[in-house]
């Protein structure tokens, strides 16, 4: 068996290894991985019999079988199951971690600060209720009007020009994108496979909430591949203005040193998407993920991301916070609130669901006649929302500002976004 591994190099300023959550303050563009330690590294590890790539933002990957895992990096694979409930949909029901935190070998002392095997993230996917022949849903119309962006759209502000860059379980080139002449890039990230391959349906499906609020921007539909990091890494060499991200891992439930003890290997991982993360926005590109159903969601509680949360529209056209979203104050990032805005997204309980959107998805997916009264499948339509809707809606409307002006710093647009949102006042979160 073999697993990816991924090495991140030392950092050009040779400073002591970064610690979660510290790069904003010691500044990120001391913190990068030094190229010039590349070479060196990819050397070494091809003498271990390591066989490592450079990724597009100067780290390692490289396929390590269990043996060499055991002989050269000190740990074991153990199986695990991969955390699921009623509102998570996972690429993976299972996966291979290791039982401790990876040893760097004494010839990579030099090069490499330190390496992990990476996690499957959790997609924010829609709760999966009975459905009734008179369900209440929104068509993407809706969504559009709700949130304004049509009285955008009639002023000439559509996001041409702009770029956005979403990580996603692929891209289908559905006819509804074509018949409204829709700019999606399906974009394959190392390991990843066709990414306009979508088995589950949900990268697709959410793509439609960018071009219901901006028709007219560019979407590079990243699929995910071997590793989350290396996935945004993917994202960053698209060149986007925007990136937004509907998945994540429910882990903001304890501080950072706590987390380092019970999985040293994961803590590590998210050291270095976090610092991925940091890079893009501190080269000006706006970062937006969902804040999650319920879940305590990283990356999402980062500070300088824009964490998205959800309210549903009602029958009668109100707005209620979704009992179905999450809201919380999170451990890793003191004083940190989640979410920082809402879209559109369901609700949790008793069908009808109010604010569940009828969305393109390939035919025969996983979410293709979700929530149908009708029980009918095939017809490459579903409807499903989640927080999952609502950070690509959001994106969206960063794409309308950005559209509107490219200086606009990342932010500018969390201030924009936040003074000229609607309070919501009726309702409870998931976490009430």
């Amino acid at each position: 068996m073999e697993v990816i591994v991924r090495f991140v190099p030392k950092n050009r300023s040779s400073a002591p290894r970064v610690n979660f959550g510290e790069a904003r303050s010691r500044g990120i563009s001391q913190l990068t991985p030094d190229k010039r330690r590349i070479g060196t590294a990819m050397h070494s590890l091809s003498e271990m019999g390591v066989q490592a790539q450079p990724t597009q933002r100067d780290r390692l990957e490289a396929m390590v079988s269990t043996t060499q895992l055991r002989e050269q990096f000190g740990v074991e694979l153990v199986e695990r199951e991969t955390p699921k409930g009623e509102t998570i949909d996972s690429m993976e029901a299972s996966y291979m971690a290791p039982t401790a935190e990876l040893t760097v070998p004494d010839d990579l002392a030099d090069t490499i600060d330190f390496a992990y095997v990476p996690t499957p993230v959790n997609f924010y996917a829609p709760l999966n209720h009975p459905p009734i022949e008179d369900i209440h849903h929104l068509s993407l119309a809706d969504v559009a009007l709700t949130i304004n962006a049509a009285q955008c759209h009639r002023r000439g502000w559509t996001g041409s020009g702009v770029r956005v860059a979403m990580a996603d379980t692929g891209f289908f080139p559905h006819p509804w994108f074509t018949r409204n002449g829709f700019a999606l890039v399906p974009t394959h990230s190392p390991g990843s496979g066709d990414p306009a391959v979508d088995d589950v349906g949900h990268g697709t499906g959410e793509a439609a909430n960018i071009f219901a609020m901006a028709p007219d921007c560019t979407v590079f539909g990243v699929k995910h591949g071997n590793s989350t990091a290396g996935t945004l890494e993917t994202c960053i060499d698209q060149n986007p203005h925007i990136m937004t991200h509907s998945w994540g891992w429910s882990v903001d439930t304890q501080t950072k040193d706590r987390l380092r003890i019970a999985d040293p290997n994961f803590f590590n991982e998210l050291v270095d998407v976090e610092t991925v993360i940091l890079e893009a926005i501190n080269s000006g590109i706006c970062v937006l993920f969902s804040a999650g159903n319920g879940h305590l969601s990283f990356p999402a509680c980062i500070k300088e991301v824009i964490a998205v949360g959800g309210t549903s529209v009602m029958e009668d056209g109100s707005l209620k916070a979704s009992n179905y979203a999450s809201s919380f104050i999170s451990k890793l990032y003191p004083d940190r609130r989640v979410p920082d805005v809402c879209g559109i997204v369901g609700r949790s309980g008793v069908a009808p669901l109010p604010g569940h959107i009828m969305l393109p998805v390939p035919p025969a997916s996983q979410l293709d006649g979700d929530n149908f009264p009708s029980g009918r499948h095939g017809l490459g339509w579903g409807i499903f929302s989640g927080t999952s809707a609502a950070s690509p809606q959001a994106a969206g409307v960063a794409a309308l500002l950005k559209g509107i002006s490219k200086q606009l710093s990342p932010q500018s647009i969390r201030s924009i976004l936040a003074q000229t949102a609607v309070d919501i006042v009726d309702g409870t979160t998931a976490m009430n």
